[in-house]
């Protein structure tokens, strides 16, 4: 009995002093772009304190804490695709639809974190006229679909060849993301694509009508313009879609 009181004892001693730690953590702040930036550090630090691993896991997305070989990335300026997880899909080329706002998942570690540069690759010159591409991330909505915008990188030109990088210069906390894409031309306009094949991420599942339909991400109509702050209700999955490009650099929080 003198032994579980001793016990009990130290337990609570070392409760009220991470109790403690953490009133000075709070005390101090965190750094965040917003409100809920900074109340997801404070959970993440939280369960760190105490101990339970699953309490950042719960408001930060779905993915353990640790970071799967799957998904080990580089922040040295190394570009990773949307719509993979950590292998070389059996890409090939999309012919893409103006007006349309293209989405594909992407897996964020808890680092690296601090997005350097979003992009895509045109694979065949848009004979019609320049046109232009705005990339951007969202979180998601909890439901496997995207949700509240993260950032609206901007716009590049798509009317000439190869890469087309913009500069994203954010942070976000781990968790389930979805990289977009939304064209303003499409007149003879090509780019490299994630297929419905070995390699893909096929995390929307199959069927139910076809079991031989493999959905990667999401398409819903949209007229070009700045991304909207809430993904737009009532998309459709998609098998094949364009690919958009994430890049790190060191920083940021996690």
């Amino acid at each position: 009995m003198v032994q579980e009181d001793q016990a009990l004892v130290s337990t609570v001693a070392a409760l009220e002093r991470r109790i403690r730690d953490l009133e000075r953590l709070l005390t101090l702040g965190l750094v965040g772009s917003d409100t809920e930036a900074v109340l997801q550090q404070h959970t993440v630090l939280l369960g760190r304190l105490i101990g339970d691993a699953t309490l950042g896991n719960i408001l930060m997305g779905p993915f353990p804490s640790t970071t799967p070989p799957q998904v080990a990335r580089r922040d040295d300026g190394a570009f990773y695709l949307g719509g993979t997880v950590g292998v070389y899909p059996a890409d090939g080329t999309f012919g893409i639809t103006a007006n349309v706002l293209y989405a594909l998942p992407f897996h964020m570690t808890s680092t690296p974190n601090f997005m350097d540069e979003i992009a895509i690759e045109v694979s065949t010159i848009n004979v019609g006229g320049a046109g232009n591409v705005r990339l951007g991330i969202y979180d998601d909505d909890g439901s496997i679909y995207p949700g509240r915008l993260v950032k609206d990188a901007g716009t590049a030109i798509t009317g000439l060849l190869g890469a087309h990088k913009i500069t994203v210069n954010e942070s976000t906390p781990r968790g389930l993301k979805w990289l977009v894409a939304v064209f303003d031309v499409a007149v003879e306009l090509r780019t490299t694509a994630v297929l419905q094949s070995a390699g893909s991420w096929a995390m929307l599942g199959a069927g139910p009508s076809n079991l031989n339909f493999n959905a990667i991400g999401w398409q819903v109509a949209f007229s070009y313009a700045v991304l909207p702050e809430i993904y737009p209700a009532g998309g459709t999955k998609q098998g094949s879609l364009p690919i958009v490009y994430l890049s790190f650099k060191p920083g940021g929080w996690s």
